[in-house]
Formats: structure tokens, C-alpha cells, sequence
């Protein structure tokens, strides 16, 4: 079998984290394994983006952060789910993300605190994000200028329900996806990039486990549609989107996979491959410089479409 092509980037950071060993992630409580995500961003990601001011506001059920880069106009809303396996993850651990978005697309972006598992398992995650959707189409006072439409954007789990956004509220609500290493089919398909990068990359078959156990503990909730809308039928109504994978993630295929459904359905994609890194890329571009030009990419990409 031929050896995945690993960045130098990628494998230095892989080599140092294996040099640290410690307890696997996933066998941590849930609020440690949150402390540690948090140290890791603070470790490989990049700073916030000069110039983008931002503020804390009141969701209907959760919290969200506004960024702001500039003074607000009327205009559309990117509205971000953050990544972490519907277990991990906050406003802290994306805010530079968040960030870069409003930098490059010019547009305001709210991001979603929503309830998590184990303490809030399935389907909390996404109702909250749905309802963080309504609340900014509804241009509340804190936005400062009207909201004319959204779109959505998510890394992971973030992806999965950035996606399920865009589909409970269809094209006319959503103008544009922006799914980076998008979390598909929870139901741990033993093939693949699922298989092949199983281990030792950071996200990995055990840690995956732990989070759809933590979030869909009943039975037959990781396949269901909301969990893995890879194993149903594609939407009907679903805005354009931008699809980046990592070539070295478990979730690759799944990535690769939605963006050829859309093809086929005629609708407007773009695909990239972040090859040579990893799941998370996002969050440790300070480590990463390939991933941040690529990201920075994508989000250019997603603007036109939102802004187009």
C-alpha cells in the first residue's frame, strides 16, 4: 500500500504531539478533554484578525459571538458552527477562524455557542443552531444593520450542522455552504479514508467513537439524517457550496463524496483538498501555513458566492 503523502508542517507537529504522550483524548471527562482542545488552539492557531471588532450576545437558546469587520451595513450574515464532535469546542477555540472569515468575506458572521453532549445529547447541537439560524434572519437590534439573507459555515461537526441549517431552511433563507472537513456519517464505515487514517493523526476511529457516543447515544441516532446525511437522499433545496477536506483525515472521503453528490445534482460546488494535512487545520494554522492559504482560499471563494 502506498505511504500518504504527510507535509513536513504536519509531520513535525504529529512527531512532537506523540513526543508528549499522555492519556489518549478520548479517555478524558468531557470537561477535560474541552480544556485541552482549548491549550491545543492556544498552542497551534493564529491570532485574531486585526481590525474585526466583536461582541457577546443573548441567542434564543445559547449564546453567540458577532463579529464585525467594519461598520455594519445591511447585507447577508455568515453564521458559524464550531467543530469538536458536538462535545468539544466553544467561542474561544474558533474565535480566530470567525475572525478571518468576516476579514476576507467583508461580511458579519455570528458564531453559535449551542448546547453539547454528553450533558445535551443529540438533538440540542443542531435545534440550536437552527434556532441561532431564525434569530439573526430576524435582524436583531445587536446586529446593528438589517439582515437581507445568511449563509452558513462549519469545520467538522460544525460542517454537519452547517449543512443541516442550510437544508432545514432551503436557498431562499441560505445563499451559500461553507463545509470544511465535513462530519457526514457517524456511522464509522470501515473503509476508506475512515479506515486508512484510523490512527494516529489526531482524530482518530476512537476519538470519533467517543464523540458519537456522547452526542447519539440512542439507537439509531447516528444514522439518522441529521447525524449522517450522507446516507440519505441529497436535499432538494440547498444553497451552493464550498467543500474543503484534509488529505490525511478519516473524514476525507466523506467530504470527497458530498461535494460529487452535489455535482451529479447539479449543483454548484467547489471542492478542495488541503493534501498533506490533517483534521483541524483550521484551528492550528499558526502550525500550518500551508492550511492557512488554503483555508484563506476557500473562505475567498464561499465570499463571491455570498457576496455574488
Amino acid at each position: 500500500m502506498e505511504e500518504p503523502f504527510v507535509l513536513p508542517e504536519t509531520a513535525a507537529v504529529l512527531a512532537g504531539i506523540a513526543e508528549q504522550g499522555g492519556p489518549h483524548l478520548a479517555d478524558l471527562s468531557a470537561a477535560d478533554m474541552r480544556a485541552t482542545y482549548l491549550q491545543m488552539g492556544a498552542l497551534f492557531d493564529t491570532p485574531p484578525e486585526a481590525g474585526v471588532r466583536w461582541k457577546d450576545i443573548a441567542g434564543p437558546t445559547c449564546a453567540l459571538r458577532a463579529y464585525f469587520p467594519g461598520e455594519a451595513a445591511a447585507g447577508p450574515v455568515v453564521l458559524y458552527m464550531h467543530g469538536g464532535g458536538w462535545v468539544i469546542g466553544d467561542l474561544e477555540t474558533h474565535h480566530p477562524v470567525c475572525t478571518t472569515i468576516a476579514a476576507i468575506t467583508g461580511l458579519r458572521v455570528v458564531a453559535v455557542d449551542y448546547r453539547m453532549g454528553p450533558e445535551s445529547p443529540f438533538p440540542a447541537s443542531h435545534d440550536d443552531c437552527v434556532e441561532a439560524a431564525r434569530f439573526v434572519l430576524a435582524s436583531p437590534a445587536e446586529l446593528e444593520a438589517p439582515v437581507t439573507g445568511l449563509a452558513t459555515a462549519g469545520d467538522s461537526a460544525g460542517g454537519n450542522l452547517a449543512f443541516h441549517v442550510a437544508a432545514a431552511l432551503g436557498s431562499a433563507a441560505v445563499k451559500a455552504q461553507l463545509l470544511v472537513y465535513p462530519w457526514l456519517d457517524c456511522t464509522a464505515p470501515d473503509r476508506g479514508s475512515y479506515k486508512a487514517f484510523g490512527e494516529g493523526f489526531i482524530l482518530d476511529a476512537k476519538l470519533l467513537a467517543r464523540f458519537a457516543a456522547d452526542y447519539l447515544p440512542g439507537e439509531g441516532m447516528a444514522a439518522g439524517a441529521a447525524a449522517s446525511p450522507l446516507l440519505h437522499p441529497l436535499p432538494a433545496d440547498l444553497a451552493p457550496a464550498v467543500i474543503l477536506t484534509a488529505g490525511l483525515d478519516p473524514l476525507r472521503d466523506q467530504g470527497r463524496a458530498m461535494a460529487g453528490r452535489m455535482a451529479e445534482a447539479g449543483m454548484e460546488v467547489h471542492f478542495m483538498e488541503a493534501k498533506g494535512l490533517i483534521h483541524g487545520l483550521a484551528t492550528m494554522r499558526a502550525a500550518f501555513p500551508t492550511a492557512d492559504r488554503i483555508l484563506r482560499r476557500a473562505i475567498g471563494v464561499f465570499g463571491d458566492l455570498v457576496n455574488g
